[in-house]
């Protein structure tokens, strides 16, 4: 799931607190409200005549059909006839293109400033989006669902979600960057097994299509499936390779842990407290247990999830040594790459 930054030039609250004349999303504002629908104390959107999607921090005390954790995407049925929002692919949006935000009460205009290229990027950037908010171009059709501070799902998550019977996203064990006009390999996830790409690696194609763009990129692996297979070409010095990568179900990243532990049943909070164990985990079997907070690995202080997967992409040894605090006991826990 990708979210989308805007830059919010605040143009009304109420609907009917200024009048303005451009751009005029009014008309809009009129047919999409009609797709609002709550289910219990949640607002959703409805997508089909029986569907309805909701961003949710909190699980729902009333049924639902799924839930994407990655995303706190929530799936609804309803029993009664429901009017579906379009969606609109969000490869047609463009940088400056006037958007808006809608929710059953407000209206917020703007210009579209950033795309987001993984699950988890969102920035805030002057930007007020409610929680469940339709986002809508100005032929009405919508590009996503707001999930507050000026981000948004993009539609491609949200009927990719709706679509698919199973809730997963494709992994090769890597995260990629933009540098000058080069999409190069940041950092290697060595847990993956028998990894073929190394830090600094060029990627040139990927199944055999040139490489546009990040979210491209990172999209291809996402919406791949659990054990396909990704062609690969790239560029290590000067010496060209073309490799097949089997793809993993991921486990980490978006609004859940991402720091590579996850591989180890370890799942950490943003300040980087234990906040789950997987059972019969290197975690679990360990004695970690939650609220253990992880201080230094190899004696090198981390302070946040990409401390810890930049510095663990790097290791060359196959011993790693992990410092936890427990309520003031300092321990540490010897770990096998």
């Amino acid at each position: 799931m990708i979210r989308f930054i805007i830059s919010f030039y605040f143009i009304f609250q109420a609907l009917h607190a200024v009048d303005f004349t451009y751009p005029d999303f009014r008309q809009c504002y009129n047919k999409n409200v009609q797709s609002f629908v709550y289910f219990g104390n949640i607002r959703a959107v409805a997508i089909t005549p029986n569907l309805a999607v909701a961003y949710s921090k909190t699980r729902p005390k009333i049924d639902y059909v799924k839930f994407d954790p990655f995303l706190n995407l929530y799936l609804f049925h309803s029993k009664k006839t429901l009017k579906p929002a379009k969606l609109r692919s969000t490869r047609l949006l463009k940088l400056g293109e006037w958007i808006a935000g809608m929710d059953d009460t407000s209206l917020y205009v703007g210009n579209f400033a950033k795309s987001g290229v993984l699950l988890d990027s969102f920035h805030l950037q002057n930007g007020k989006l409610e929680a469940n908010s339709i986002i809508s171009c100005l032929c009405c059709e919508i590009y996503g669902l707001g999930v507050g501070s000026g981000t948004f799902i993009g539609s491609e998550y949200i009927k990719r979600f709706i679509s698919n019977k199973n809730v997963y996203y494709g992994d090769i064990g890597v995260s990629f960057e933009k540098k000058a006009k080069n999409f190069v390999v940041k950092s290697v996830d060595p847990f993956y097994p028998k990894q073929s790409l190394h830090v600094a690696d060029k990627i040139l194609k990927i199944d055999n299509k040139k490489i546009l763009s990040l979210k491209q990129l990172n999209q291809t692996i996402l919406f791949s499936k659990p054990n396909s297979t990704i062609n690969i070409e790239f560029l290590r010095g000067n010496k060209k390779y073309k490799k097949k990568l089997i793809v993993r179900s991921k486990i980490g990243g978006g609004y859940l842990s991402d720091s590579s532990l996850e591989n180890k049943g370890i799942f950490f909070d943003k300040n980087l407290k234990i906040v789950k164990i997987k059972k019969n985990s290197f975690a679990q079997t360990s004695g970690l247990l939650v609220g253990d907070k992880l201080m230094q690995i190899d004696n090198k202080t981390v302070k946040n999830q990409k401390d810890v997967q930049v510095y663990i992409s790097k290791l060359k040894s196959k011993d790693i040594q992990l410092l936890f605090d427990r309520a003031n006991f300092q321990f540490f826990v010897k770990m096998k790459i």
